[in-house]
């Protein structure tokens, strides 16, 4: 065997060995996402009987069948978990829209309406996180509405970047405490009637009509 074998054998076990690591690391990771899953899955169930003040990482780490420094290897702490499991619905409700049609994105009732039908499906989660929301404008996940609003402002003559975001402030927070009280009174009246009332509270400059 001269040093060139010897450099092709060795060069071909690393590769092997890298593939092997590579294979490895992406079942762990399949692994790891999966276990953050069944937590999330578990705070969601425990929000349905329970307030949220008395849920613990103990009882978490229980129901999913976890040790606590698995817990704490996905999250910092309870509030951490329900910023990440947000960002989860977040993209599963950006899913929902981009389903639909370009009608979807703008200020109509079935906009709306995809949006209630996500509130509802996940109302405890959002009962907790709704509580959270005092101050605006919320920046986190509404860049897409910035977007909407301010080409819709300009379009009737509304340049200045503070008018502006008064109008989103305006929508934002109006939606928002309606999305609370909904939630609050377990989502009473249907999502279709209160899509239809948001559609006729959002300012005209705002709405796309047909």
């Amino acid at each position: 065997m001269v040093w060139y074998d010897t450099i092709i054998i060795n060069n071909t076990n690393c590769v092997g060995i890298i593939k092997e690591v590579y294979s490895m690391n992406t079942k762990n990771n399949q692994r790891f996402k999966d276990t953050e899953i069944r937590m999330q899955s578990v705070m969601l169930e425990l929000m349905k009987y329970m307030e949220f003040e008395k849920i613990t990482v103990k009882k978490i780490c229980e129901k999913a069948q976890v040790n606590r420094s698995t817990f704490y290897a996905h999250f910092i702490d309870i509030y951490d978990m329900l910023d990440k499991m947000e960002q989860t619905l977040r993209e599963e409700l950006l899913l929902s829209y981009q389903n639909g049609n370009e009608e979807s994105y703008v200020f109509s009732e079935h906009s709306f309406l995809l949006f209630l039908e996500h509130i509802k499906k996940h109302k405890y989660f959002y009962k907790v996180n709704l509580q959270t929301r005092k101050s605006f404008p919320l920046k986190q996940g509404y860049e897409k509405l910035w977007d909407i609003i301010e080409p819709r402002c300009k379009e009737v003559g509304i340049f200045d970047k503070e008018d502006i975001l008064y109008y989103f402030i305006n929508f934002q927070a109006g939606f928002t405490m309606t999305l609370k009280h909904w939630v609050d009174t377990d989502c009473k009246i249907s999502e279709k009637q209160l899509a239809e009332i948001i559609k006729n509270c959002v300012p005209n400059i705002l709405i796309k009509r047909n």
